[in-house]
């Protein structure tokens, strides 16, 4: 009986992913995921150290986000101190792209376990990833305009 129970309820969670395959808000949180995920490869992929980092900067000048794919590599490396001299924003925005990575699977759990509207998580994803946003690069914002 039990057993019956529990393949009915895999059933219709496999049910549930086929149905949100044409579901916007469910592709759209697989592709940000995705992107984060690669990010974080990236990252422990290529070493600080190194000379290996494919992306090199837009600018001679120093900018207020230089030296943060070296951050971020020593950050995946547990090296936080040396992630810090990299860039002194580094953490902070590592663990911002992390809580992403995080509230998009959380979201999807949500979203195909039927435990919330999908319009009330949308919302809530939308409100909480903004402000999370704000308050991690409202120094690069606030740096922005002051070079206008």
């Amino acid at each position: 009986m039990q057993k019956e129970r529990f393949k009915k309820q895999q059933k219709s969670f496999k049910q549930r992913i086929i149905a949100k395959n044409n579901d916007s808000y469910f592709i759209i949180n697989l592709i940000i995921a995705g992107i984060l995920v690669l990010m974080l490869v990236y990252s422990g992929i290529f070493s600080a150290s190194g000379l290996t980092h494919p992306i090199k900067s837009a600018t001679t000048e120093p900018t207020i986000s230089t030296g943060m794919s070296r951050a971020f590599s020593e950050i995946v490396r547990g090296h936080f101190s040396q992630a810090l001299q990299y860039n002194p924003y580094s953490i902070t925005i590592f663990i911002f792209f992390f809580s992403q990575l995080v509230m998009r699977l959380i979201c999807t759990i949500l979203l195909l376990s039927s435990y919330i509207s999908e319009k009330l998580l949308i919302i809530a994803d939308i409100l909480l990833s903004v402000l999370l946003f704000l308050l991690t690069f409202y120094e690069f914002i606030s740096d922005q305009f002051e070079h206008l």
